[in-house]
This record gives structure tokens, sequence and C-alpha cells, in this order.
């Protein structure tokens, strides 16, 4: 079995679970207006957003022994720069309000998935240096 295929096979279960979602199965519909488009462009600017400070927070905690994850975390870093400010020109492209959206709150469930405190990013960098110690 290939790579490809170990990796659809793990995944099929979650994959199922986003294609089932109802905003997934009306954009294959062809069924989105601006206003959804936008609404969704909002939130995902509301989650992006946090994507370079939390990794930032996580390789300034990740112990020197293993210190080859801090270039895979800048690598990431490097690329995930600017996602927000582009999904921001998106809304506007789409006839939305960049400073509204930027101004606005997530929604509950975005917010759920933000990392508030940077709990996740810690969490890991403390669990690699747990492991370090331990060892």
């Amino acid at each position: 079995m290939t790579f490809h295929e170990q990796l659809a096979r793990a995944t099929a279960p979650d994959r199922e679970f986003l294609l089932s979602a109802p905003v997934i199965q009306r954009a294959l519909a062809a069924d989105v207006t601006r206003e959804l488009y936008v609404a969704f462009l909002t939130q995902a600017y509301h989650h992006v957003r946090h994507t370079v400070p939390l990794l930032m927070a996580t390789g300034a905690r990740v112990p020197d022994r293993q210190a080859w994850l801090r270039d895979a975390i800048l690598h990431y870093l490097e690329e995930e720069t600017g996602h927000d400010e582009w999904i921001l020109n998106d809304i506007e492209q789409a006839g939305g309000d960049r400073a509204a959206a930027a101004a606005s709150q997530p929604a509950v469930a975005t917010e759920a998935l933000e990392p508030g405190d940077w709990k996740i990013g810690t969490a890991t960098a403390d669990l690699l240096s747990r492991s370090e110690r331990s060892e």
C-alpha cells in the first residue's frame, strides 16, 4: 500500500466528517451566496490570525535537545505569515467590509478552535521539554 493510500485510509473518517458540514455541502452544490462566503472568510480570518503567534510561542519553548523542530516551525512560520491579510483581501474583493471583519468577534465554534492563551502550543512544547528531562 502506498503512503497516499495509507494516509487516505487513516484520514477517511475525518474527511467524511468535513465533507458532511453544511457549508461544504452548500459549496459542493453551488449554493453559496456572497454573504455566506464573506461570513465563512470572516471566521477563517479569526482562526488563521492566531497561527503565527501560536507557532512563535511554540518555537520559543522547544528545548535545545529538539532544536531541529525549530527549523520546521520556522519554515511553517514563513509559509503562514500574511495569510490573515490574504483573507481580509479576499473579503474586500468579495464585496465585504475588511475593517468590519477584522474588528468582529469570532463565532463560538471558531473561538473554541483558537488557542486562547497559547495552551495548545505551550502544552506541546512542555511535553517535549518533560520528555527531555525524563531521559
